[in-house]
């Protein structure tokens, strides 16, 4: 523990303080497989071939060579993953084994949520009546995979579109109400990585749900995003493409994530948003991210 407090006690000075912006969080995709075929994502459709153990253990290793030391798995589903006889458990344990401080998961909740990982994210958009227009008919499976015992650690991700914006509200008390076991949740906005689609909401009709939402923290509402985080994406007033995080697939890595850059103006990916928030060490941001990590 000791040389974790030292690692951020050092980064913090560095990158939040001399602004020299270190590497923290990387991320492998580890497949673009997917049981589901969710509005907004065409990563099923590349068809392209999984991270091979090899490679996996390759990017790894140069990511902590270069000072990262957060990681997290996401897909297509990473629960689908395998080379072999090794799964998403066996990346878990390497990442681990290598030295990295906490490992996350990224799932849509419809294989269970075991794992050994420190935290994983499940993607639920909202109620039914709201969840099935980006997901399918799986809320019910969802909710039971969160339910039940045995799991790590679980935060949700809220993507809110078009399609999951008047579901925002109802969702935060249903989770409040029942008593879902999760951290809280995490709003994302529908990203154009593939084009401006109908799904895609632009700044001024984002504000209000922004807004929302911060009324939401101030109401005491399960929301993760951090008001310093919820108010640069309303502004637009953060760091694109943030040195602080990477991601890897098997075609190579991406600063930040693996969107295009032409997206980037449009970018409704918050935790980038929470990321550099941070960085300007915002307290509610710091606060925030303490929790989930």
């Amino acid at each position: 523990m000791d040389d974790r407090l030292a690692f951020y006690a050092r980064w913090t000075w560095r990158s939040a303080v001399l602004g020299d912006v270190r590497p923290l969080i990387y991320g492998v995709a580890l497949t673009d497989r997917c049981n589901l075929r969710c509005a907004g994502c065409a990563i099923p459709a590349a068809g392209r071939p999984d991270v091979t153990w090899a490679q996996l253990e390759a990017l790894l290793r140069d990511a902590l060579r270069r000072g990262f030391r957060e990681v997290y798995y996401s897909g297509g589903e990473p629960m689908l993953w395998r080379d072999g006889e090794r799964g998403l458990d066996d990346a878990v344990a390497l990442a681990r084994r290598l030295g990295f401080y906490h490992v996350h998961v990224y799932t849509n909740g419809t294989h269970g949520l075991t794992t050994p990982a420190d935290l994983v994210w499940v993607s639920m958009d909202g109620l039914p009546g709201t969840f099935e227009r980006r997901r399918g008919d799986h809320f019910a499976a969802v909710e039971a995979a969160v339910r039940a015992p045995g799991h790590p650690k679980t935060a949700v991700i809220y993507v809110v579109d078009r399609t999951t914006r008047n579901g925002v509200l109802s969702f935060l008390r249903w989770v409040r109400d029942t008593r879902l076991p999760v951290l809280g949740v995490l709003f994302y906005f529908h990203t154009p990585y593939y084009g401006y689609d109908e799904l895609y909401l632009d700044a001024r009709e984002r504000a209000p749900v922004i807004d929302l939402l911060l009324g939401c923290l101030a109401e005491g509402l399960p929301v993760l995003n951090s008001r310093a985080g919820l108010r640069a994406l309303r502004f637009g007033r953060w760091t694109r493409r943030t040195p602080a995080a990477a991601v890897a697939d098997v075609d190579g890595e991406s600063v930040c994530c693996r969107a295009p850059d032409w997206c980037c103006p449009d970018c409704g990916y918050a935790a980038c948003t929470e990321i550099v928030a941070a960085l300007r060490l915002r307290p509610s941001a710091v606060l925030a991210m303490r929790r989930y990590w």
